[in-house]
């Protein structure tokens, strides 16, 4: 019987944004909506709505000292 997939915790969220973060440390500015697609696409179970979402990537990035494209 296959496993059943697991909805990502909040710190799995959080790992997958500072993960794209990380990749992108050459770029100054990170596009909310980049982020966000790309953190759904890795958890696509993940259930925090677009705002929740949205907040929670401009909270990591502010404090890891990038700027912002509100998008």
């Amino acid at each position: 019987m296959p496993a059943l997939a697991q909805t990502p915790t909040l710190s799995d969220v959080r790992q997958a944004i500072v993960r794209h973060l990380i990749d992108n440390i050459g770029s100054p500015i990170i596009s909310i909506s980049e982020v966000s697609h790309t953190v759904r696409r890795m958890l696509p179970l993940c259930e925090l709505t677009d705002w929740e979402l949205g907040d929670l990537i401009a909270r990591s990035a502010v404090d890891a000292g990038f700027a912002l494209e509100l998008d």
